[in-house]
């Protein structure tokens, strides 16, 4: 077991010294600093640097691979020989150790690279590579927990020196997406093939890196399970993994950093290597490494700060003002657009003028909602055209908190101001109140709604529904305004059709107003909005309605089924493929170095049931999110309730003795049936009835699916290998659900009956076997 781990680590650190390199060279094209000839020398010097190194690693794992066999034996031992009364507290700590470390270190890849963020499945199906190969080689006679906090050690470094030790132009390729159907603000798409290499080799290396940090813990987590019955172990590792959620989320209810993630995953990991002193002195040195690396001051010009949903980083723009970054790119600015302020700076007028443009259009509006209300520029304008009452929106605690604090006009501080830290969808929907004018402000988001899903943010208020809900709260001559960076002349014209459609077939007026690339789409709720030139023109802006009204220009409104934004286009998302390929590629290479120690195929039926509950579990949290909210608190609270339900199943099995798993996936199929059926309704109401109905039949088929895996878990006997293969499956479906950017959410109610339906099969055949 040792000797194919350790040569794969050997590679992987050889593809590790070599990534700068080939990043550098897929970016030569934006080198201005230096020479053809030079630039070419310099390569050829960083390329022999990274040879020596990657000789002398190699040459030292060499050296001390009979140490490293001793301690991983030793590893083996220490769990085996472990007293009975320490099993139960083992099997939950090794469980919430893969849990919180991989919630852990999925959130920190998105706050140091910008393509985690917007991909955090990517880092998710890492995580289950290595844990699902760790499980199947559970029964080995070794396992290299000692290298575990090493292999972090080592990524966080390569992270870390890359982002922040590069020049610019060395990792141009890099900020890019490797996704062409899909837009992001701040990125292009990878259209040129030495792009394409940078950002696979890059994820590749990523992923490896990974999937050799968790295959270990996944081995012991399987090792302690081998001590216990099955069901009882499987219930005790859903125990772990609940609290290794509760705890991330309590980290991120505070605000803490990546370094108060990390202590608590370290400090389990160091227990768990109790058995040798030298071997605890190495964990701890590795861990104070790993967390040096974390705190280390990459930037003065910033203050870090950790919300539940992204890295924010505050500096200072223009005139001292406030700004922030986030995912690494510009994000927000205050501005101080008081009378005083544009009478000494007249240059701010345009940007005055941009801000107040919905009250000069419905200059009577009292009554106001902002929607993504942020550090509160908006909120000002609104306060400076004597609104009377403002409710502002925003999702973030932390970017409103910045604004309260360093805005200079103090908005947040006005008594007429409702601050509301709530997704704007949810508020809209369920708030009494009616209003004058719903005001959307630049809201764009640069984070996934969690890291199962592609969807973002602010997906579900960018569609028709969403659109909808904004128009019946405002009173009868209520005005929508909305504005957006327009990516693309596509995104525009799929503004206009679904502010169309949510307006009874009223198409909008368009107007330019060359602030932030921005354009404003206004509609009142009768439909008959008409707007004096007067009104605007004089503040430069431009009516471009007809340019969006234009047929020529394609594309696809996005609904709740469908929320991507994004995409202008509904078509099939082929260049994910790629990113595909790439993830069962390095799969197939980290399995195929353990070939002969493979989960058994014969536990199929895990496999399948895994991948449908992969499925069954994202089309929960998008719909129990748009129902409640997509906050943080929300995802969370569905990701426990998801876990709790699998444990009550096992315990329900546990006690009664439950053993027809056919019976269970029946109830299941059907039950997903219900949902399908429910939904290509048009859903529960948002009344409270509704809402209990809602949970109801989003988590019934998790609890038939947790009383199958159970029963069928009970008559195992090798219970490490089939949680190989039911995270093996759950990879299959974190794969499968990209088929939503085309089919929509609603497909994989189809998706995941086929593989309950092969698993209930596959069920049925061993029994008559």
């Amino acid at each position: 077991m040792l000797q194919p781990y350790l040569s794969l680590v050997r590679r992987t650190l050889g593809l590790s010294l070599f990534l700068p390199i080939i990043v550098t060279l897929c970016s030569g094209e934006n080198n201005q600093d230096i020479s053809s000839s030079e630039f070419a020398i310099l390569i050829i010097i960083a390329g022999g640097i990274a040879l020596y190194f990657w000789h002398a690693a190699c040459r030292l794992i060499k050296s001390c691979e009979p140490a490293l066999q001793s301690i991983s034996e030793g590893q083996v031992s220490f769990i085996d020989e472990l007293p009975d009364k320490w099993v139960t507290g083992g099997i939950v700590a090794s469980a919430l150790v893969s849990l919180s470390l991989q919630l852990a270190m999925i959130r920190w890849q998105g706050t140091e690279w910008e393509i985690f963020a917007l991909y955090k499945n990517f880092g998710m199906l890492s995580c289950f590579a290595g844990l699902g190969l760790g499980y199947a080689l559970a029964k080995r006679d070794s396992i290299p927990l000692v290298m575990t906090i090493p292999l972090l050690a080592v990524q966080t470094l390569l992270l870390v020196a890359m982002r922040h030790g590069m020049l610019e132009w060395q990792i141009s390729s890099l900020m890019t997406i490797p996704v062409a159907e899909q837009l992001t603000i701040g990125f292009n798409s990878s259209t040129a093939v030495h792009h394409l290499v940078a950002v696979y080799t890059f994820l590749a290396t990523m992923m490896l890196l990974t999937a050799l940090a968790f295959l270990p813990i996944g081995q012991a987590c399987g090792r302690f399970l081998e001590r216990t019955t099955p069901l009882r172990g499987y219930g005790l590792n859903l125990l772990g993994s609940i609290l290794g959620t509760l705890l991330m989320m309590l980290l991120s209810t505070i605000w803490t950093p990546p370094i108060i993630w990390m202590v608590p995953c370290f400090a389990i990991l160091i227990a768990m290597q109790m058995f040798d002193r030298k071997v605890l002195t190495a964990g701890i040195l590795a861990a104070l490494s790993t967390v040096t690396l974390l705190a280390w001051p990459v930037s003065f010009c910033y203050e870090r700060i950790y919300s539940p949903y992204q890295l924010l980083e505050r500096g200072l723009g223009d005139h001292g003002l406030t700004m922030i970054k986030a995912a690494g790119h510009y994000y927000q600015r205050v501005h101080d657009l008081s009378e005083k302020a544009v009478a000494a700076y007249p240059n701010r007028k345009a940007v005055r003028d941009y801000y107040e443009l919905p009250y000069k259009i419905h200059p009577s509006a009292k009554n106001v909602a902002i929607v993504g209300a942020g550090m509160g520029n908006d909120v000002a304008a609104a306060l400076r055209c004597n609104v009377e009452r403002v409710d502002a929106i925003e999702i973030d605690p932390a970017i409103m908190e910045l604004g309260e604090h360093y805005h200079p006009e103090f908005p947040y501080l006005d008594k007429r101001v409702n601050m509301v830290v709530d997704d704007a969808r949810t508020f809209l929907r369920g708030t009494e109140n009616n209003y004058d004018m719903v005001v959307y402000g630049l809201l764009d988001s640069h984070s996934l709604l969690s890291h199962a899903s592609s969807v973002r943010l602010d997906s579900f208020v960018y569609t028709v529904e969403g659109i909808r809900d904004a128009k019946n709260r405002l009173t009868e001559d209520g005005v929508v305004c909305l504005s957006f960076c327009v990516l693309s002349h596509e995104i525009g014209r799929k503004i206009y059709l679904m502010m169309t459609e949510a307006f009874d077939m009223n198409p909008p007026i368009c107007l330019s107003t060359n602030y932030d690339g921005s354009v404003t789409f206004l509609q009142a709720k009768n439909g008959n909005l008409s707007i004096d030139p007067a009104s605007f023109t004089a503040s430069g802006f431009i009516d471009i309605t007809s340019k969006y009204a234009d047929l020529n220009l394609k594309a696809d409104i996005s609904t709740d089924d469908w929320p991507f934004f994004y995409m202008p286009q509904r078509v099939y998302p082929l260049t994910y493929l790629g990113m595909m390929a790439l993830i069962l590629i390095v799969s197939l290479v980290l399995f195929w170095n353990f070939v002969g120690q493979m989960p058994k195929f014969s536990n199929a039926a895990y496999f399948f049931m895994g991948a449908g509950f992969m499925l069954v579990e994202t089309k929960a949290i998008t719909e129990l999110g748009l129902m409640f909210g997509n906050t943080w608190q929300i995802i969370g609270i569905v990701i426990t309730a998801v876990m709790v339900m699998a444990y009550l199943a096992n315990l329900a099995v546990l006690k009664t003795g439950i053993h027809k798993t056919s019976v269970s996936l029946a109830c299941l199929i059907l039950s997903l049936g219900i949902g399908l059926a429910v939904a290509k309704a048009g859903g529960m109401p948002a009344t409270a009835a509704g809402q209990f109905l809602a949970v109801v039949i989003l988590t019934i088929p998790m609890f038939f699916s947790g009383i199958a895996f159970s029963s069928l878990l009970a008559s195992s006997h090798d219970i490490s290998n089939a949680l190989a293969m039911n995270l093996l499956g759950a990879m299959c479906g974190g794969l499968l659900e990209y088929n939503s950017m085309y089919f929509g959410f609603q497909f994989l109610y189809w998706i995941a009956i086929v593989l309950y339906t092969l698993a209930l099969l596959k069920v049925l055949t061993d029994s008559r076997s």
